[in-house]
């Protein structure tokens, strides 16, 4: 909680203060070093010249961090200065960046961004927000238990590998066995006893999950696996469960990621598939109804009632982002999915079904 109101205090003091403090003397300087995790300051002779007006502007442009600027020459010795100059100062990794370059506020932020974090981060309540509400949108992840042997040679690493990838790739590690963790490992399919592993994902308006070849977690292979990713040459990695021998005895049909290309777009068949979450309450007040609707159509020559775990299958063809979701393949060679928006109930679903995917049809967008 200390970490938080830190944060509090910071963005409270740049939005009602000046956008970087005046520095006159060394014992200033110091002190705001002191003050936070991360610091940024400018070392500039004119106070007026175009570079300080940029930094300024970056300043203006970040909330969360403080920031400083002095034309004291007793303030440039002390921290060994002799033309003007940006320094990010931390309380972790290597300390202090200095920045190098064209001095202009993209610049800045780009460097700020890259420097800011720690070169690999945990995942906790407290650095969740830091984690997905910064810049950088790629993530690789160490799940990593920490009662396992040699823990900090596999954290060193991972660590090892991140220094590369600095502001492209944020390097985050999870704790594997924590309980609150849980529900990630879900979301990546991954079973405690599979880890230590390493994902990565992309969180732009998809979240796209990438896994590395090998297992092995060695700095080389980590680098190799995020330098893949950057360069294009890895495809998604989308999860399956093992297709059970017997999905397709019962009136509703089991998908899961390996045959759903074949089943849900059979051009022969009409397909209407559930897709749900075991955890979901909506889902399970659907799961009789749903049953019911597979008994109806067991028979028919080209209606198939299907559904599958979104929680631990994925396919190409379908992005589900809330539970249950309703979908109709409808036979043919278009590959057309139609969204079903009308009542839950048998009598709702029958009407769409024999309206050929009309009555209850979602509107296009």
């Amino acid at each position: 909680a200390g970490r938080e109101a830190d944060d509090i205090v910071s963005w409270l003091r740049k939005r009602t203060g000046p956008a970087a403090a005046s520095l006159a003397d060394v014992a200033a300087a110091e002190a705001l070093v002191d003050s936070s995790e991360v610091v940024v300051i400018g070392f500039f002779k004119d106070l007026a010249s175009e570079a300080a007006k940029e930094f300024l502007q970056a300043a203006e442009a970040v909330d969360d961090i403080p920031f400083g600027i002095s034309s004291s020459a007793d303030v440039f010795t002390k921290y060994q200065i002799s033309k003007d100059s940006v320094i990010l100062f931390k309380k972790f990794d290597e300390g202090q960046n200095n920045f190098e370059g064209d001095l202009t506020k993209d610049n800045l932020l780009n460097f700020i961004k890259s420097n800011s974090l720690p070169l690999v981060i945990e995942f906790t309540e407290q650095t969740a927000p830091k984690i997905f509400g910064g810049e950088i949108k790629t993530h690789i992840l160490l799940f990593l238990p920490k009662s396992v042997s040699d823990y900090q040679g596999k954290l060193d690493n991972f660590k090892s590998a991140a220094g590369d990838f600095k502001g492209k790739i944020l390097f985050i590690f999870i704790d594997s066995d924590h309980s609150d963790n849980q529900r990630i490992l879900e979301f990546f399919g991954l079973k405690k006893e599979e880890c230590p592993a390493v994902r990565l994902i992309t969180l732009e308006e998809e979240m796209t999950k990438y896994k590395p070849e090998s297992d092995e977690l060695t700095a080389d292979k980590i680098k190799e696996f995020c330098n893949k990713f950057l360069a294009g040459k890895i495809k998604p990695h989308l999860m399956s469960q093992d297709l059970p021998e017997d999905w397709d005895k019962h009136p509703v049909k089991v998908l899961v990621g390996k045959n759903f290309e074949e089943v849900a777009f059979d051009e022969n068949k009409n397909v209407f598939v559930e897709f749900y979450a075991p955890w979901c309450g909506h889902c399970k007040q659907l799961a009789p109804i749903w049953d019911k609707l597979g008994e109806t159509y067991r028979d028919h020559e080209n209606i198939v009632i299907a559904k599958m775990d979104s929680t631990a299958n994925e396919v190409e063809a379908v992005k589900i982002h809330s539970f249950p979701t309703l979908k109709f393949f409808p036979a043919g060679s278009g590959r057309n999915v139609i969204d079903y928006n009308g009542e839950r109930t048998l009598e709702g679903f029958k009407k769409f079904l024999e309206s050929g995917g009309q009555d209850g049809a979602a509107a296009d967008d």
